[in-house]
């Protein structure tokens, strides 16, 4: 088996329900991206995702977990799937998908645009996302790890 890989990322922004359209909520997820093995990331180019989602009035320091498909040299796009449990105690998911932009590379690179989805799979929400280079590149580069024994 050969090394893996992981690194910390934390997102914030806003969401609004379709139900509700003008009512700005605040949302921010912080996650630990994970590759246990070189070899299985080169090949699936999946990294498995944990950490901790904050939505206002929806889920309050949720853990969520999924994938990030890392696509960017073939489909120039990297898409995120969460799954997370709600304060309600119902399934929910976050989808959606920075997409490489040649004209606006940074911007392209820190802004994930995603839907909401309820556990019947209807979407119930939308909400942009950024990381916020200014302030959080040091302590992303810094949370680089390598994994020898997964």
């Amino acid at each position: 088996m050969l090394p893996g890989f992981s690194f910390r990322e934390t997102m914030r922004g806003s969401y609004w329900r379709l139900d509700a359209p003008t009512d700005e909520r605040a949302i921010e997820v912080t996650l630990e991206a994970r590759a246990d093995d070189v070899a299985t990331f080169a090949r699936d180019k999946t990294l498995r995702l944990r950490g901790t989602l904050d939505a206002e009035g929806l889920a309050a320091r949720r853990d969520v977990e999924g994938t990030l498909v890392f696509r960017l040299l073939e489909e120039r796009r990297l898409p995120y799937r969460l799954r997370f449990r709600g304060d309600d105690g119902r399934a929910y998911e976050l989808s959606g998908q920075k997409e490489w932009l040649g004209f606006a590379p940074v911007a392209s690179l820190t802004t994930l645009p995603v839907s909401l989805y309820d556990d019947a799979g209807a979407e119930i929400g939308r909400a942009t996302l950024r990381f916020d280079l200014r302030s959080d590149a040091g302590a992303w580069l810094k949370s680089f790890r390598v994994h020898l024994f997964g």
